[in-house]
């Protein structure tokens, strides 16, 4: 009898007081890598460019005024570019490169999501926009760019601190030489991540 008393007791006391059960919170979703940029985005690049080129003459009249040599002409480049956030959509760095053959470095600005989504290469990206000004030993030059781009890792989780990116942009390009005004280029040509162009090209899957 007084073993059924204490089983109707602890009975009741469970029903009064029902278990607690500790409430476990699902992780968060993982960010997209459009929504949260890195620290410190880099990326390099090949380029040639088709346009024109004047020449200052070799050999001129004493005080004559010769006339520029204007042609057609071919670039080609190559290059490393690292950038900062200002703002969520607007990055500024440094960039080093050759611009045929002629060592160059300056700064770019950038701006993102230009559109925010852009469906290339398989891959929805984003479209951007690049003005770069610089120079070397015997040239300065300036270019605008817009292309596509989007991370080399193509899915999550990605790294806040540095991100690889790939891509291709249309630039229009000019270089003018320091010492002669008349000795400068004005080209429209295209720059591509070469890796990431590669890699889609040949559809090599274990290099994502």
């Amino acid at each position: 009898m007084r073993s059924l008393v204490l089983v109707m007791l602890a009975a009741g006391t469970a029903f009064a007081h029902p278990p607690h059960y500790i409430a476990i919170d699902p992780p968060p979703p993982p960010v997209e890598w459009r929504h949260d940029p890195a620290l410190v985005e880099w990326s390099t690049w090949l380029g040639f460019g088709v346009g024109v080129a004047s020449s200052p003459p070799l050999v001129a009249a004493r005080g004559a005024i010769e006339a520029a040599d204007v042609h057609s002409a071919w670039t080609f480049s190559g290059g490393v570019e690292a950038t900062l956030p200002i703002t969520h959509a607007v990055r500024i760095g440094p960039w080093l490169g050759l611009h045929d053959l002629e060592p160059m470095a300056g700064a770019e600005l950038q701006v993102t999501r230009s559109p925010a989504k852009l469906d290339l290469f398989w891959y929805d990206g984003e479209g951007v926009w690049t003005l770069r000004a610089g120079g070397g030993r015997d040239h300065m030059t300036a270019a605008l760019a817009w292309g596509y781009r989007c991370p080399w890792k193509l899915w999550g989780p990605y790294d806040r601190a540095t991100r690889y990116e790939i891509g291709a942009r249309v630039v229009l390009a000019a270089t003018r030489a320091y010492s002669d005004p008349r000795d400068w280029t004005a080209t429209l040509g295209l720059e591509v991540e070469p890796v990431g162009a590669l890699r889609y090209l040949l559809g090599i899957r274990s290099w994502y």
